[in-house]
């Protein structure tokens, strides 16, 4: 009977084994730093195994030595009564197939945290902080849901309390648009926005807070609902025709306008940029017909095709307004009608409703309508009617049909063009009601269209530009120069060129080495690369302002780049206002605002939300607006209340800006051990900004975890500003991770 039971029992099968498991564990951080007196720090452990820790100094205490899948386990050790010292705290498994190494520093005796007292601000700001704000979208004081210019008058004193010593301000012309852009009045204020005299009230408010205003200006383009435009399309003979570049067969005229040819340099035909204006409806007919096979020699022309391939014959000029062929069909063909031989825009007429030609039935026509098809067999005579109601007008618009480029003739003499004259004139309005500075719209499509940019005819326009407007502020009373930026949104090696035109660009390439700098957590270069954009710029003239900045309302927002990260978004803050440069602040961003621009430009343009409930201005952004990101966290009001907001390391960082010379003014200069050349350290930032006598030390320590380094030499008893967390034993600084730390030496 065992022997039946045990067959029975085994059935003739092995039972399988389990799968053997993999050990796996990570550590989390890997490095801690203890403060002199051993306070524990907690580790976080993630394993599928069961684990031992072995200390290798009997100075480190660990909480749980043994343990079996994920844990916190508190590290401490014995207080400190020497000099820095370090330990690692080994964790295997059982059976040694894995080790993972916790290294742990402990503060030598008498290490001390990092506590910044800046010097006492005497009220002269000094940061040279400019501060971008949408104005339909900043602050509403009226209530119909559009940010308006007394609503920007009416947080002056945030912008103050920010450290903010000028505003751009999107353009407040009148427009067809929320943004602006397509102005249709270069001497007037868009009603949405109030009056000429709210604009004179928010400049000498802001002037009387030491805030300086610079208007958004866009001379590429005007709206296409401009009257100067109007009138150019009305009347071949209004002298604005001349303000646009307005051609009736533009693939062989753009050549003609000189502002397309420059020297050995000319506009490369672009038909995606002229736009069709007007032009009228010729009409195709097809009959049959017994006449014999005939063609002619006009400039219009038939293409047709079929399975065997394609024919272009011409029309005949019947002389009495129409024009007509014979032509034998055999079958279905696909057929367009020319204006003239080549392909240029403006030569091709198709069908304006669907694209069957029906015989006998007359099928209008219309510049880049439908292909058409006809279907027949035998002979057919083919006319064109009312041919010369053709004579359609383009115009060119490298922005879009809404947007008509400006033609300022012959650059070399732009100062004498009407309508450069007349920009100017409309410049000097604003000029001398006290505006100071202006940002200049797409400046290296101005001659040539999107294609066209590495070519001195945008640099020659912009230097008459600059000097026309610089006369017209310094006999306004100011005896400095004025401020003027361009958009020349293009890579550093093109970029750097403009300052032939201009004083200032905006350096675009800064946002890439501040984001490796930090997402990568690699900052040794930072320096470096900041002072190589600086010194190109000097290098063609030598009061070249490099503008820099994170990001502004035609990008993806700064958050966005950074994983929404609050630690990044702050280390990010310092160091933009520790670099060397003109900063920008975008809207939004001292606030942590992100989004992108998958859905539309608007989710980069979101307004201020100003307290924890209130409402924000969206008429003007037609409701497109992120509601769940402007919760009431991320308000003003619960920022300014958190003293480790995102806001207030803007606030603290720009007021130690605006306190010393050095960081306002001053020059970078990599720190001799902890530079470019360290690979050993590589998320330490370091470097020195020295104005006159003034000299200030900046560390940056970019990595998640602390960093200790040692700065033998250094003076660092006047610790001014910091970021997270430091510490100091002796000459050795521990900062921890995304920490940042500014010390005045002399």
């Amino acid at each position: 009977m065992a022997a039946i039971l045990l067959v029975a029992c085994g059935g003739g099968k092995e039972t399988p084994e389990k799968p053997s498991v993999v050990p796996a564990m990570t550590l989390s951080p890997q490095t801690i730093n203890l403060t002199a007196a051993g306070t524990p720090v907690s580790v976080n452990i993630s394993s599928n195994v069961a684990w031992t820790a072995t200390p290798s100094s009997n100075w480190v205490s660990v909480s749980t030595l043994t343990g079996t899948g994920n844990a916190t386990i508190q590290v401490s050790a014995t207080a400190n009564t020497g000099a820095l010292r370090k330990a690692t705290v080994t964790f295997t498994d059982k059976d040694n197939k894995l080790a993972r190494t916790l290294n742990v520093n402990q503060s030598a005796a008498g290490s001390a945290t990092v506590v910044p007292a800046p010097d006492a601000f005497d009220g002269t700001k000094r940061s040279d902080l400019t501060y971008q704000l949408l104005v339909y979208s900043f602050c509403d004081s009226d209530g119909d849901g559009w940010g308006d210019l007394k609503g920007v008058e009416s947080k002056l004193d945030y912008l103050d309390e920010m450290g903010v010593t000028a505003l751009w301000l999107s353009p407040v012309h009148p427009s067809d648009s929320y943004h602006g852009y397509d102005v249709t009045d270069y001497y007037g204020i868009h009603p949405k926005l109030g009056s000429e005299a709210d604009f004179q009230d928010l400049i000498n408010s802001a002037h009387a807070k030491g805030i300086k205003i610079y208007m958004d200006y866009v001379l590429n383009h005007s709206g296409k609902g401009h009257p100067w435009f109007k009138e150019a399309l009305a009347d071949p003979e209004s002298p604005y025709r001349n303000y646009y570049f307005i051609s009736s067969n533009p693939s062989v005229e753009y050549s003609s306008f000189p502002m397309l040819k420059y020297g050995s340099w000319t506009y490369s035909y672009n038909a995606g940029e002229w736009k069709l204006a007007s032009g009228g409806s010729p009409k195709i007919t097809i009959t049959a017909t017994n006449e014999a096979v005939q063609t002619g020699t006009s400039n219009w022309n038939l293409y047709w095709w079929n399975g065997s391939g394609d024919n272009t014959p011409r029309f005949k000029d019947n002389g009495d307004g129409t024009l007509s062929m014979v032509i034998e069909i055999n079958g279905t063909i696909g057929l367009l009608v020319r204006k003239y031989m080549s392909w240029e825009n403006g030569s091709k007429y198709g069908a304006k409703n669907g694209g069957t030609i029906t015989l006998g039935t007359p099928c209008e026509l219309v510049a880049d309508g439908a292909d058409m098809s006809f279907t027949g067999n035998g002979k057919y005579k083919i006319t064109l009617s009312d041919v010369s109601n053709a004579n359609s007008v383009y115009f060119m618009g490298a922005f879009g049909e809404w947007m008509p480029d400006l033609n300022y003739g012959d650059v070399t003499q732009a100062e004498s063009n009407a309508c450069f004259i007349d920009l100017a004139n409309s410049a000097d309005k604003w000029l001398n009601m006290g505006v100071d500075g202006f940002r200049l719209d797409a400046v290296k499509h101005i001659c040539g269209g999107m294609n066209s940019y590495n070519n001195g005819a945008n640099q020659t326009l912009l230097k008459k530009w600059y000097d026309r407007c610089n006369t017209t502020y310094k006999n306004a009373g100011h005896s400095d120069d004025i401020f003027m930026v361009g958009e020349a949104w293009m890579d550093h090696s093109v970029e750097k060129d403009y300052y032939k035109g201009l004083q200032s660009c905006f350096e675009f390439d800064y946002w890439g080495k501040l984001t490796y700098a930090v997402n990568d957590k690699v900052a040794m270069y930072f320096a470096k690369d900041v002072m190589t954009f600086i010194n190109s710029h000097k290098n063609v003239r030598s009061d070249a302002i490099t503008s820099i900045f994170l990001t502004n309302h035609d990008a993806a927002r700064a958050a966005e780049g950074l994983g929404k990260n609050l630690a990044k978004e702050k280390q990010a803050a310092a160091l933009l206002l520790t670099s060397t440069g003109k900063p920008f602040i975008y809207q939004g961003e001292e606030l942590g605002y992100w989004g992108n621009q998958s859905q539309g430009d608007e989710y980069v343009r979101t307004p201020i939300k100003w307290t924890k409930t209130g409402n924000v201005p969206t008429v003007a952004l037609g409701g497109k607006v992120d509601n769940g990101m402007l919760s009431s966290s991320i308000s003003v009001e619960a920022q300014k209340e958190n003293d480790s907001s995102l806001l207030n390391v803007y606030k603290a960082f720009a007021r130690v800006r605006n306190t010393y010379h050095a960081l306002a003014k001053g020059t970078m200069k990599e720190h001799g051990t902890y530079n470019s050349n360290n690979t050993s350290y590589p998320s330490i930032g370091c470097w020195y900004m020295e104005y006159g006598t003034e000299k200030m030390l900046v560390v940056h320590n970019t990595e998640t975890t602390a960093k200790t380094i040692s700065l033998s030499g250094e003076d660092l008893t006047k610790p001014v500003a910091l970021l997270g967390t430091a510490s100091i034993a002796g000459s050795d600084l521990t900062l921890g991770g995304n920490s940042s730390v500014i010390f005045k030496l002399y």
